[in-house]
């Protein structure tokens, strides 16, 4: 029997290119360094827990989420007079 027809009746499987090959496992090799370093040491996690409650921190995180805020209240604020300006030039058309 040739080649050609003990290819006949079975399914075709796919073959990734080399290219392919090549791309993922640098995908992968990237993947698994970005979990590996997810968790600093424990020393690391000790100073961050410390940081994060002491009351400076929170004050000074406070501040900043107050700020932000205040400038998403503007910009809130804009787009709602720009809305009523849109109506009312559309009631007078």
């Amino acid at each position: 029997m040739s080649e050609q027809s003990s290819q006949i009746g079975r399914p075709k499987t796919y073959q990734p290119t080399p290219e392919q090959l090549a791309r993922w496992k640098e995908i992968d090799e990237l993947e698994s360094g970005a979990i590996a370093g997810l968790l600093p040491p424990e020393e690391e996690q000790a100073r961050i827990v410390k940081e994060f409650l002491e009351t400076d921190f929170v004050a000074d995180q406070l501040e900043k989420v107050r700020a932000h805020k205040e400038k998403l209240l503007q910009k809130l604020k804009s787009a709602e007079e720009y809305e009523h300006l849109l109506l009312e030039e559309r009631q007078k058309q």
